[in-house]
């Protein structure tokens, strides 16, 4: 049974194209839809093709890929970045991608950006079986994936109104009964909202739950000692003992003298 998924290269440098074209050909599970050198040929011709994931250049004349980014209906595909900035990083991250690869790309890292995404596909013979519709409504990822993950943002119920979150400006989050209180970099908001309902929200692989009342931020992890975390902030939280051993095994995968 095939297990595939289609993938489209939107990429104007020609050697960068085509060391992308070459790694996705190496992986059984990857199958070439379609490979664009200009951005506004690609958002017309995108939707006929059905990619499951958008290898997707920053840098282009006309359209950049921030710009095409913003303007590719939601829900949509599994965007990876590729760029030879590493400060644009976060712009696509606050947009929703994936991953993003720093040119120039090596095959190792290529692999791992792809592991990633295809965690997001648990279903993938579910998802080569089906007809590629031909309608725009093709652009879609498939049913189980979250068009709220896949935004970056969410929007957040609050006392009187509802207010945007970036995933990317969550330090941490307070369990609070049945409400949870949210600490972003610049504020914190109060909302109505279960633990395991947020969990469902936020992108896997940034957030890990710590304590049955704290969900934190890996990048906003500054230190672990014992059975404490500091964060950025200087906030220090403590581990519960049904997490410790999976924090610590999340802690291990980022070690660098191992």
């Amino acid at each position: 049974m095939s297990q595939t998924l289609r993938c489209a290269i939107i990429e104007d440098e020609p050697l960068a194209q085509e060391l992308l074209e070459k790694y996705v050909r190496r992986v059984s599970f990857l199958n070439l839809a379609g490979t664009f050198d200009d951005a506004i040929a690609a958002f017309t011709e995108l939707p006929a093709l059905a990619p499951h994931i958008i290898f997707l250049d920053i840098n282009m004349p006309e359209m950049t890929g921030i710009e095409f980014l913003k303007a590719l209906p939601v829900p949509h595909p599994v965007v990876i970045m590729t760029t030879a900035n590493p400060n644009h990083a976060l712009d696509g991250f606050e947009l929703g991608v994936a991953d993003y690869l720093l040119k120039p790309i090596t095959f190792d890292r290529f692999l791992k950006a792809i592991g990633r995404v295809r965690e997001r596909f648990p279903a993938m013979a579910e998802v080569s079986e089906k007809p590629v519709p031909q309608a725009a409504s093709s652009m879609a990822i498939p049913p189980q994936e979250s068009p709220v993950i896949e935004s970056g943002f969410a929007y957040f119920k609050t006392d009187k109104r509802l207010e945007q979150v970036l995933f990317s400006d969550i330090e941490y989050v307070e369990a609070l009964g049945d409400y949870l209180r949210i600490f972003l970099s610049d504020r914190n908001i109060v909302t109505h909202l279960t633990v395991k309902k947020l969990l469902e929200i936020l992108p896997a692989g940034l957030f890990v739950r710590i304590h049955r009342s704290h969900i934190v931020q890996l990048q906003h992890i500054r230190s672990m000692e014992g059975n404490m975390l500091r964060l950025s902030s200087g906030k220090e939280l403590l581990i519960g003992p049904n997490y410790r051993d999976e924090v610590r095994s999340l802690m291990k995968k980022w070690l660098a003298n191992s």
